[in-house]
């Protein structure tokens, strides 16, 4: 009797670029680590890829990548259409998207394939500081209308999906970032970090704290800057800023010779296996990548006392140190506490508990039972 092959379930992602960012990175996480017997899978993307892009990541693996190449102008005038023929000719049985156009456009098309969403930001507070009161609140608004159309929006953390259970009537699901915990892991040993801190041109004789994402209003890099200098320890220590935004000039401005603003850099993982401290002053999160990827790479952590930054530790919260939100008094005593009791350890078990918990092997298997349920 011939063996039958189980036909496999067909998934298309849509995305706007795959350019460098957390949700890229979560994408890449999900699509490596699914089970090849039973899924097949290609990626779309609406839009050019810009400098910083992870496409060739996504190729060197193996992941099939189609773009529209359509600038956001044409897309507007004719992205809809467009889309809905490729993804006719494609035949999904999902398609999953991730970003506001993606989610928007999707969820008004009439296909047969089942829609399922990721939303990593909660739209009211994300949209309207990053566009304005009034663009922001009608992005929001449009982001919202697309959810309610679609059967199956899956938030990044609990924290976030109460958030939405508040303005949505359906069914919410929820599956936490992962991290790469393979790229993303601690230095073997005190050597190997001063190592790599000499191949980066950081000091050795100093406590490195560092801080990694977009420099904007909701990151509140300012207030970290503003602590730094206040606690007058320049001598013993230095801050590192990786990335760019918004509020780079204004960084530059507030910083002293013991504030080092690197901008966007390929090694944040280097960076961040040669610090000792990780600092976050966010007002608002998803779930946060960079802390899962500090905390990984066994870097001590202080961070705002925000649901989604206490939701990672739950009941481990001896993991991290926390201030209120642009308190800049307690941040600074954090700062200090930090070097009074500064004795060069890696934190391995604070790296093994992410590890445990939050690795891109234990994401992708959640997003699975969500694809399996949908085309039961």
């Amino acid at each position: 009797m011939p063996i039958v092959k189980e036909k496999k379930t067909k998934i298309l992602y849509v995305v706007s670029t795959l350019r460098q960012s957390g949700p890229t990175n979560q994408l890449q996480g999900i699509i490596s680590n699914l089970d090849k017997s039973k899924y097949e899978v290609q990626v779309l993307t609406l839009s050019p890829e810009p400098k910083n892009t992870r496409l060739n990541d996504f190729i060197h693996i193996g992941i099939e990548v189609e773009s529209l190449n359509l600038s956001r102008l044409k897309f507007q005038l004719k992205g809809k259409q467009i889309l809905k023929k490729y993804i006719d000719g494609y035949n999904p049985d999902i398609v999953h998207t991730s970003g506001v156009r993606a989610d928007i456009v999707v969820s008004k098309l009439n296909v047969p394939s089942k829609h399922c969403m990721t939303i990593r930001n909660y739209a009211y507070e994300d949209y309207i500081a990053k566009f304005g009161s009034i663009v922001g609140k009608i992005a929001a608004e449009s982001n919202i209308k697309a959810m309610k159309r679609c059967n199956y929006v899956i938030c990044c953390s609990e924290s976030l999906k109460g958030m939405y259970m508040k303005i949505l009537p359906q069914n919410l699901y929820v599956v936490q970032n992962g991290v790469d915990t393979k790229k993303f892991s601690p230095a073997d040993d005190i050597g190997s970090k001063y190592s790599l801190r000499n191949s980066l041109s950081l000091p050795s004789d100093k406590v490195v704290f560092t801080v990694v994402g977009s420099l904007i209003k909701r990151k509140d890099p300012i207030t970290i800057i503003k602590a730094f200098k206040a606690t007058n320890i320049e001598n013993r220590a230095v801050l590192i800023l990786l990335g760019d935004g918004d509020l780079m000039d204004q960084c530059a401005n507030e910083a002293d010779d013991s504030i080092l603003i690197k901008g966007n850099v390929a090694c944040v993982d280097d960076f961040l296996k040669a610090s000792d401290i990780y600092i976050s002053a966010s007002e608002s999160e998803g779930l946060p990548n960079s802390v899962l990827e500090a905390g990984r790479c066994g870097v001590n952590l202080i961070l705002s006392d925000i649901p989604q930054h206490r939701e990672v530790f739950e009941n481990n919260l001896e993991y991290v140190s926390l201030f209120n939100i642009g308190n800049i008094e307690e941040l600074m005593e954090l700062m200090n506490n930090e070097i009074l009791k500064f004795s060069n350890e890696i934190n391995y078990d604070l790296a093994n508990y992410l590890e445990e918990n939050f690795s891109n092997e234990v994401m992708s298997q959640k997003y699975q039972k969500i694809y399996d349920l949908m085309i039961s």
